[in-house]
């Protein structure tokens, strides 16, 4: 929960993100609104020209004078730099992630529940479907932590390595990707496959792709994309698809 006064700021060098980003940022937002069923979160984008990041809140802002996509930024160091919103508890779940990785380009961070179920009943994210090769290393979990520490922010970081997910028992995940486009289909992704083991789980015990159908997989989805195998490439289309809804007002199906 983000403490604070609505419209609160400080004083600090003024960074700000171009008009795309902000739009990819609220499609974002709007996306995982949907898919979650859960207004926790931010999502954040690496600023490449201002040596810190932006982040947005998943939730509309409370004080109506404010609007719907401005932006709170951040330094690396975490420290609080602009914006009209609350200045948020779990900084370092964003900062150490980029500070760890230099190719992570953005950030999210999440409470999504079937993720948190299969995890608090002992069970693992893995491959039972395409869309979740993306995870056939497995995603690392970790013990409790809150990113209001930089010592948590740093045994997340950690803990997720190269991965492209992290679990964080009892309290949310955070996911990253090279573009936002990216990093939110793996939140979704995340999410979608965590509720097919759960709904498995209740038949039977679900069976991950083997590693030689996942390599077919990927050997297919190559040729796709002029020989390149590339999950953004995927992650793209579904944004793209997801985003064209938006903006016409409709919204997608869900399990």
């Amino acid at each position: 929960m983000d403490p604070g006064v609505e419209g609160h700021r400080r004083v600090g060098a003024k960074m700000s993100a171009p008009e795309e980003i902000k739009n990819k940022m609220s499609t974002a937002c709007a996306i995982l609104r949907w898919e979650l069923s859960n207004m926790w979160g931010h999502v954040s984008v690496r600023s490449p020209s201002d040596g810190g990041f932006s982040l947005m809140p998943l939730r509309e802002p409370v004080d109506v004078a404010i609007p719907s996509d401005d932006l709170l930024e951040y330094d690396l160091e975490g420290n609080f730099i602009s914006g009209r919103r609350d200045a948020i508890d779990e900084i370092f779940f964003y900062s150490c992630p980029y500070r760890a990785r230099e190719e992570v380009g953005a950030v999210i961070h999440c409470h999504p529940e079937m993720t948190l179920a299969l995890a608090a009943v002992g069970g693992k994210i893995e491959p039972v479907h395409t869309s979740s090769v993306r995870f056939e290393n497995g995603v690392p979990m970790t013990s409790f932590l809150y990113g209001y520490w930089q010592e948590h922010g740093e045994q997340a970081a950690k803990a997720m390595g190269e991965n492209c997910a992290l679990i964080i028992q009892g309290h949310g995940t955070i996911v990253t990707g090279r573009t936002i486009e990216e990093a939110c289909i793996n939140m979704v992704q995340l999410e979608r496959t965590a509720r097919m083991l759960l709904l498995g789980r209740a038949f039977g015990q679900p069976q991950p792709l083997t590693p030689a159908a996942i390599e077919e997989f990927k050997s297919i989805a190559g040729r796709r994309a002029r020989g390149k195998a590339d999950p953004a490439i995927a992650s793209l289309i579904e944004w793209s698809y997801y985003e064209s809804m938006i903006k016409r007002g409709e919204r997608w199906s869900r399990l």
